[in-house]
């Protein structure tokens, strides 16, 4: 067995240091080192969509599981857990749960390239060494959860800009022109913030108990994890995040923008039955080849919050070679539906333009700290 090896590698960021993992490898392991003492955070997301047609109206049932070390938001609060894990998502009726688990630590370990997170005694999850499967186990029944969720891969692990190289941003800042500044949010989002896709798309089982009752389906699976060295709303603005599984096509692409900023970050990958089409980043506008984009649309009031937000998204992506796809995502059920974090589940279509159209699921979200206003085209 092997233990994760952390470095003090001094990072400056607002006037405190924090500490990095040495190297990127394991591939799904330990890249920071979250602490009381720090406002470092990292987490292991997980979600699956059932593929079986919902009730009427409904999105169709799903299952979101995150390992927690650290705080991702700074709410001014006290005394929140260093370790938990939240389980969240809907069954077929609509009905919708929302579960924080604390735990008193949240461990990593390495058996070579094999990743396993242990969080007390309240769940656990296992990357397999070639990436093939992350498994979820969840013991919780005091806070009304438990079984297993599991993810089977069908699309290679990237980084956000690159497959292997690193999981930084930076890259997309090559096409600013020599010595252009960047704002301490742009610092931070490019340098420091990282994010790992490990699975962009799979198949899933879902075996769970929530507050007693099964939820129990098979369909779409994910699996990611990010890091950074500062809670997101210091340095986010706004960031749109959005994944789907269209047929043979696994989408996944995110739009950012820093806190007191105008330069947008667009992230997006594409691969169809397990071959990469596309897989970059860049600054809005800086390109018009090998360039994803995502536009939302439609309005739907949200009474709760007394706001408007997008019914769905277009993502279109324009390769290299010229060939251009064009995907629709529709919202169907939100949960969480905060004016600051919104999480959308529901279908998804499109595939090549002019070629033939699939059907599929989708997960999309709106981290919203900068509290935009939607204002539908």
């Amino acid at each position: 067995m092997l233990s994760i090896s952390l470095v003090a590698l001094p990072v400056v960021v607002l006037g405190f240091t924090a500490s990095i993992v040495s190297g990127f490898e394991p591939f799904d392991g330990q890249y920071v080192h979250p602490s009381a003492n720090n406002s470092i955070f990292e987490w292991w997301y997980s979600q699956a969509v059932s593929t079986a047609t919902p009730d009427e109206g409904n999105p169709p049932a799903n299952a979101i599981v995150t390992f927690n070390q650290g705080q991702e938001f700074d709410t001014g609060e006290t005394g929140l857990p260093e370790y938990y894990l939240t389980v969240s998502g809907s069954f077929p009726n609509g009905s919708v749960f929302s579960i924080e688990v604390p735990t008193p630590s949240g461990d990593i370990q390495t058996y070579g390239p094999k990743v396993v997170g242990t969080w007390g005694t309240s769940g656990s999850f296992a990357t397999a060494a070639n990436l093939s499967t992350y498994t979820v186990f969840i013991n919780a029944s005091e806070y009304g959860v438990s079984g297993t969720l599991m993810i089977l891969s069908n699309a290679p692990h990237h980084y956000g800009c690159n497959s292997s190289t690193d999981p930084y941003a930076s890259s997309a800042l090559s096409a600013l022109p020599p010595g252009t500044t960047l704002s301490p949010a742009e610092e931070i989002l490019y340098h420091q913030f990282g994010w790992a896709n490990t699975i962009p798309g799979g198949s899933a089982i879902v075996d769970l108990v929530i507050n007693g009752d099964p939820l129990v389906f098979a369909g779409h699976g994910y699996h990611d994890g990010n890091f950074g060295t500062q809670p997101l709303n210091v340095f986010v603005d706004s960031w749109y995040w959005l994944s789907a599984q269209v047929g043979p096509y696994d989408v996944v692409m995110s739009l950012q923008l820093p806190t007191n900023a105008t330069r947008e970050l667009t992230t997006g990958y594409l691969a169809r039955s397990g071959v990469i089409l596309q897989n970059q980043c860049s600054i809005l506008g800086t390109r018009t080849e090998d360039v994803s984009t995502l536009t939302p649309y439609g309005a739907v009031w949200d009474a709760a919050n007394n706001v408007t937000v997008p019914q769905g998204f277009i993502v279109e992506y324009n390769l290299d070679d010229g060939q251009q796809y064009s995907f629709n995502l529709t919202g169907l059920g939100q949960n969480p539906n905060a004016i600051i974090y919104r999480r959308w589940i529901g279908t998804a279509s499109g595939g090549a333009v002019g070629e033939a159209q699939y059907e599929g699921t989708t997960v999309f979200e709106w981290l919203n700290p900068g509290m935009n206003t939607y204002t539908p085209a």
